[in-house]
Order: C-alpha cells, then sequence, then structure tokens
C-alpha cells in the first residue's frame, strides 16, 4: 500500500513540482507535498543524466500509439528522460530503505519470544516486504 501510495504520489509530483522527504525517528521514510518539520525539499529539476536516444525512440513510439488532443501540453523528451531518471533514483532510495527495515524488523523478531512484541514484529516484517515487491514492481515498469 505504502508503495502504491508512493508512487501515486511521485506521479503526480512530477506534474505538480514539489516534493519533500521526512524521516521519523524509526527510520520511516515518507513522500509529501507538504512542507514540515524536518522535511527535506527534494530537487526534481532537470538535472540529471541524458536519456540514450534507444529510449526516445521508444518513448515516441509509445506516444504515437496513444495520441494526445492538439491543445494537450507536451514535454520535451530529455526532459521526461530526466524527470524519469529522478523518479527511478527516489524508488532505488525508497527500496534501499526498505530493505534495511526488513532486515532490521527480521533481527530484531529472531532474538524475541513468541507474543505481542514477535506477532508486531512479524506484520512488520510482511509490510517491508509488500513495500519491497511493490517498488521492484515500479522499477520493473521503467526499465
Amino acid at each position: 500500500m505504502l508503495a502504491t501510495g508512493l508512487a501515486c504520489l511521485l506521479w503526480t509530483q512530477f506534474a505538480l513540482g514539489e516534493i519533500y522527504k521526512f524521516v521519523d525517528e524509526n527510520g520511516h521514510v515518507t513522500y509529501t507535498n507538504l512542507p514540515r518539520p524536518g522535511a527535506k525539499k527534494l530537487q526534481l529539476g532537470l538535472s540529471g543524466a541524458k536519456s540514450t536516444a534507444q529510449e526516445t525512440k521508444i518513448d515516441r513510439k509509445r506516444a504515437a500509439g496513444n495520441p494526445s488532443p492538439g491543445n494537450f501540453p507536451r514535454v520535451d523528451p530529455d526532459a521526461q528522460g530526466k524527470r524519469d531518471d529522478m523518479r527511478r533514483k527516489l524508488l532505488l532510495e525508497e527500496l534501499g530503505s526498505e530493505q534495511r527495515g526488513l532486515s532490521a524488523a527480521q533481527s530484531t523478531r529472531t532474538h524475541r519470544p513468541p507474543g505481542t512484541e514477535f506477532d508486531r514484529l512479524g506484520e512488520s516484517v510482511r509490510l517491508h516486504e509488500k513495500n519491497i515487491e511493490m517498488l521492484n514492481k515500479e522499477l520493473g515498469h521503467l526499465k
């Protein structure tokens, strides 16, 4: 669910502009379009590597299959490639964070006897696993 929300947030943020990254005291990362104390504003400008000619060709093929209305705003392929690169970077950062969280939850859970704390950690492990699965799925769509 978190990954799906993150993906939706990232898609809208590229259209709207500003995104903030907040890491709480437990190491959980939240991306939002609302500034909050302790959040870091991410630069989503046009910096980054250029897309390859082949990626641009693929993007044009996709666009030809889905024509837009004549008055629909156009995005330069290089600009879109840079946005996609930034999205990939953010998803990879979130994936790393989830993998670290999963390792920590698994490690902590192995040292706890069965009970409420053990069950709570089991739920945390399942949540991290699901988030990792969804992030990998989103990254797969970028390739």
